[in-house]
């Protein structure tokens, strides 16, 4: 299991981040200087090489991969330096980079509740049967939206849960990094809270667990949802996300 916990947003497809890497893993694991001086440069080249892969694979503002770049840089410019530990904590960033990559899911294929939300609560059943086989729900988030049932379709929350979460992460993030949120930060925001808003909307649609409270969430969800609809009339499907 890697260390990376923060929200990753990757620029290039799966592939191309991962051959970058092994790449990168490839071309120092067999290079070695003669001597001090050259086993620096080398280290201070393989640290620019993988600030490099970082600054073309991955969208630089949000915060997880600016404490990767951040670490690199901060080996490249020390002079009194074990090489030897540095290179390691490196190599290890790197694989936890190639797990996580591995595990990106397209921006446009996550899973999602809006073409539920239109629908009778049975259909809504059969719409969610249909969903899980023709694999549109990925298998990464889990089996999301199976149910035999009306009362079985909490799996809705699920997907809530998901976006809650990845919701709440994202804020904090912002928040640590102190400074204003860029282009693709305000993105996420707004797709989290819409995606949830169409979950709650399916929920009250489905009648599960009907309260006052879910019905002032799904109305502000409508307030998400209008706003995210009005500005982003197609998502990237270029971008990747973890």
């Amino acid at each position: 299991m890697n260390n990376l916990n923060e929200i990753y947003v990757a620029t290039k497809d799966k592939e191309y981040i991962l051959a970058k890497i092994e790449g990168l893993c490839q071309k120092y694991n067999s290079r070695n200087g003669v001597n001090n001086e050259q086993r620096k440069a080398l280290f201070r080249n393989y640290c620019h090489d993988t600030v490099e892969v970082f600054d073309e694979c991955f969208e630089t503002t949000m915060l997880g991969i600016t404490r990767c770049i951040s670490k690199v840089e901060g080996f490249r410019k020390l002079d009194n330096i074990d090489i030897g530990a540095a290179t390691l904590v490196i190599l290890k960033l790197l694989v936890d980079l190639k797990e996580l990559v591995s595990s990106m899911i397209p921006i446009k294929d996550l899973p999602s509740c809006k073409e539920l939300i239109g629908l009778s609560a049975e259909d809504l059943i059969a719409k969610a049967k249909d969903l899980v086989k023709s694999d549109i729900v990925k298998v990464g988030i889990g089996a999301i939206l199976l149910g035999s049932k009306v009362n079985d379709v909490i799996k809705i929350e699920d997907v809530k849960n998901y976006y809650q979460r990845n919701l709440e992460e994202l804020q904090n993030e912002i928040k640590i990094k102190g400074k204003p949120m860029s282009l693709i930060e305000q993105f996420l925001l707004d797709k989290f809270s819409a995606e949830i808003g169409y979950c709650n909307l399916a929920l009250v649609k489905a009648g599960i667990g009907i309260t006052e409270e879910l019905k002032d969430m799904a109305e502000i969800g409508k307030k998400h949802i209008e706003r995210y609809e009005n500005l982003y009339k197609k998502e990237d499907g270029n971008l990747l996300v973890s």
